[in-house]
């Protein structure tokens, strides 16, 4: 018996071993490494087998759980942390667009006061430079203040455009249209070791706005991409139909670009990397007031010496694009020698230098210091030839005041005379016969241009 017993006992550990290099050859195991490691784990009973095998079990779940836990855990971090960089991005962008706001509030007040008093400089040099002999040291001053006036007017002018929350006019555009005007300008003028390639959408949307503002704006950032290829490159000019309501405008160059920190700035007014002259430090940040006026996007994106990409996309407008209507005729036959003129304002330098163009042109004038005074003396029976109205009055203002005016007198002609001829002064403009608008500063040649247009000329 012990003999079988023992034979059994060899017959069932070969069977075995033969089992364990099949199933080692069976995995890619290699079978000697295999059959030890077999022949090491001690002979155990079923049920301490089980025991073992169950707190194995036990342990593999934990692990795969903890391994589940943190895998969780990880994508949570990784989202929130996204989260996180998007809210803090959405936070930088709100962040620059009430400072950009803000900034265009205070341009817009600082402009309208400078406006002033570029106007009553304006006015009086040009009043006054008609009486100097000619080539006189006198006349050679007041054409270099006109000058210089002038330049403060241009500048004015940037301020406005900056801080302008909307058009100055509102109607359909051919974005492809105004960009090929802006390459033939260049071509004739600042392209010269400058490569320009066009890629226009063929059948591209138009869009609803300010042809002159966006010329403007493109045309600054294509002088700055030329800026910034002093000896050659590329400049490339793209259009596309985007989504589906939008409309994609691409100005790139292969300049010399810019480091983090200016770009961080680039659209703060007045920032410029320029030389002291060549430069106002407009140019970009009026660019971005003029896209976010037409409910646009924009987005720069630059590195040194690898050029700089401006990305704006615009609202497509789904209609048939129409010529422009011409405009109405202002003429009228017969005019008077003299001119009765109200000047309404409340600047007391614009009361001044009024007075003295209108004298120079041979007219006179009465001042009244509000909208409420002018209507009081028409009320009175005051019949002015013609009226000076200031949009940007307190109490009624030109705009509370001119409908009354018209009430009371339904055709004296009406020069509005505003800082910023945008889309609000166009509509009252055009909401009344016999008003146009008349654009600070201006000088006593322009004023008498508008006053002919109306058909008001002095006689011999």
């Amino acid at each position: 018996m012990p003999a079988r017993s023992s034979s059994g006992c060899e017959r069932s550990l070969r069977s075995t071993d033969a089992n364990m290099i099949a199933y080692a050859r069976e995995i890619g195991a290699d079978e000697t490494s295999f059959l030890e490691a077999f022949h090491a784990v001690p002979a155990m009973s079923r049920e301490r087998f089980e025991q073992i095998a169950s707190a194995l079990f036990t342990l593999s779940s934990q692990l795969s759980n903890a391994a589940y836990l943190n895998i969780q855990q990880a994508r949570f971090i990784e989202e929130r942390e996204r989260a996180q960089e998007a809210q803090t991005k959405l936070l930088a962008q709100l962040q620059h667009a009430q400072k950009m706001e803000s900034l265009g509030t205070l341009a817009g007040g600082v402009a309208h006061d400078m406006n002033n008093v570029l106007g009553a400089i304006l006015g009086l040099a040009s009043a006054n430079i008609e009486a100097q002999p000619a080539g006189s040291p006198t006349q050679r001053a007041f054409e270099t203040i006109i000058k210089a006036a002038d330049r403060g007017g241009k500048m004015v002018k940037g301020l406005l455009s900056f801080a302008r929350q909307s058009p100055a006019e509102s109607r359909e555009l051919d974005i492809n249209a105004l960009l090929h005007e802006d390459v033939c300008l260049l071509e004739r003028t600042t392209l010269a070791n400058i490569l320009l390639k066009t890629d226009f959408e063929a059948c591209l949307r138009p869009i609803r706005g300010d042809a002159s503002a966006l010329t403007h704006a493109f045309m600054n950032l294509c002088v700055n991409a030329v800026d910034a290829m002093p000896e050659h490159g590329t400049l490339t000019l793209r259009t596309r139909n985007v989504d589906n309501d939008w409309i994609e405008v691409v100005v790139e160059d292969t300049g010399t670009g810019m480091p983090q920190e200016i770009l961080e700035k680039a659209m703060d007014p007045f920032f410029t990397t320029k030389d002291v002259g060549k430069g106002t430090g407009l140019g970009l940040s009026t660019t971005y007031s003029t896209v976010k006026a037409h409910q646009g996007q924009m987005e720069i994106q630059s590195e040194p010496s690898k050029g700089t990409r401006v990305r704006m996309r615009f609202p497509a407008f789904e209609s048939v694009l129409q010529a422009d209507e011409p405009a109405a005729e202002l003429l009228t036959e017969g005019s008077p020698k003299t001119l009765s003129v109200l000047v309404v304002d409340d600047d007391e330098l614009i009361q001044t230098s009024m007075l003295a163009i209108l004298e120079a042109l041979g007219h006179s004038a009465v001042i009244a210091s509000s909208g409420e005074e002018a209507l009081a003396r028409l009320e009175a029976g005051f019949q002015p030839d013609v009226v000076i109205l200031d949009l940007n009055m307190p109490g009624l203002g030109g705009a509370g005041t001119l409908p009354r005016l018209r009430a009371l007198n339904p055709t004296v002609p009406v020069l509005l005379a505003t800082g910023r001829v945008d889309q609000f002064a166009s509509d009252l403009a055009e909401a009344h016969s016999f008003v146009t608008l008349l654009s600070k500063p201006f000088s006593m040649g322009e004023l008498q241009q508008h006053l002919e247009r109306f058909g008001l000329l002095v006689q011999g």
